[in-house]
């Protein structure tokens, strides 16, 4: 599930632990600033469509494992 709404952040915090409604609001704000860098980074990123190898993404430059 995504938390897109405060009401679902807040709901889903809750369920964490308990906070006192001054906590709620900082969270939310993290939260919203969290999810702008994501969503911007998100947009950011290229469709490699299949072209990356991941079988190589876990060697070192010189090739070793």
């Amino acid at each position: 599930m995504e938390y897109r709404t405060d009401e679902q952040v807040e709901a889903r915090a809750r369920q964490i632990v308990p906070l006192p409604n001054g906590d709620i609001d900082q969270l939310k704000e993290l939260i919203d600033g969290v999810r702008t860098a994501a969503d911007l980074m998100e947009s950011l990123i290229q469709p490699f469509d299949g072209e990356i190898d991941v079988s190589t993404m876990s060697r070192t430059v010189e090739g070793n494992r």
